[in-house]
C-alpha cells in the first residue's frame, strides 16, 4: 500500500474570489498528482453557502473536475465517498465559528480528517486555513474569542494580520494563553504544511 503524503495550504487572503489564475491556486494544483484527473471540491459552509462565492470557484477552476459540497450534502448517504473521491477540499472563508458548529454538528469534520488522512489534499482561505489549527481566535457576534478547530496542525493562525485591530487582539491572546506555534499572515502571505510539519511560507503577490 502506497502511503500518501498529507497537504495542507493556509492561506489568509486572495485566491480565486479576489485573483485570476492566482499564484496560490496555482500552487496548490501543482501539489496534485499529475498522473490523473484532478478534482477538486469547493467547501462553502463559512459564507452559508454564497451562490456567488460558489459560482466564482466552479469559474476560475472550470478546467478541471469540480463540485461543491453545501450544508444540505453533508447528510447524503454517500457524502464520504465523496469527498474521498477528491484530489482537492477547498474550504471558503467566512464565519469560522458557525462553520466549525456547522460541520461538529452534522459529523463532516470527521469526513474531513478521514481524506486527508487518505491524501486528499485541504486548502482553505480564512476561516478555511484557520479551522485546521488546535485554537480559533476570531470574531463572534462582534467580539473576539478562542475556540477550538479540528486540530489537524499544532496552534493557531491568524488570516489578515494587517488589519491593527485583529492584530493587537491576537498577539495578546497568543501571549496571553502560550499559544504556539501561532501562524500570524497578511493577505499576500499562505503557509504549506507536508504532513502536519511547516514546509515553507508563500507569498502570492
Amino acid at each position: 500500500m502506497t502511503i500518501m503524503d498529507r497537504h495542507i495550504i493556509a492561506i489568509s487572503g486572495g485566491g480565486f474570489s479576489e485573483e485570476r489564475d492566482a499564484l496560490i491556486d496555482q500552487y496548490i494544483l501543482g501539489l496534485a498528482q499529475k498522473s490523473s484527473s484532478i478534482r477538486i471540491a469547493f467547501v462553502s459552509t463559512a459564507s452559508n453557502d454564497s451562490k456567488d462565492y460558489i459560482e466564482k470557484f466552479h469559474n476560475a477552476f472550470q478546467d478541471f473536475e469540480t463540485t461543491h459540497i453545501t450544508k444540505q450534502d453533508f447528510a447524503e448517504p454517500d457524502i464520504q465517498e465523496l469527498v474521498n473521491a477528491q484530489t482537492i477540499i477547498y474550504v471558503g472563508g467566512g464565519n469560522t465559528k458557525y462553520m466549525l458548529d456547522t460541520w461538529k454538528a452534522a459529523g463532516f469534520d470527521k469526513l474531513l480528517k478521514n481524506a486527508y488522512r487518505q491524501g486528499v489534499i485541504l486548502a482553505g482561505v480564512s476561516a478555511g486555513a484557520m479551522c485546521w489549527f488546535e485554537h480559533c481566535y476570531s470574531e463572534v457576534n462582534g467580539h473576539y474569542t478562542q475556540f477550538e478547530g479540528l486540530g489537524l496542525l499544532k496552534g493557531a493562525f491568524c488570516p489578515h494580520y494587517e488589519e491593527p485591530e485583529r492584530k493587537q487582539l491576537f498577539n495578546a491572546w497568543a501571549s496571553t494563553n502560550g499559544i504556539t506555534p501561532a501562524y500570524p499572515l497578511t493577505d499576500n502571505e499562505n503557509i504549506h504544511f507536508k504532513n502536519e510539519q511547516y514546509v515553507m511560507k508563500l507569498t502570492s503577490y
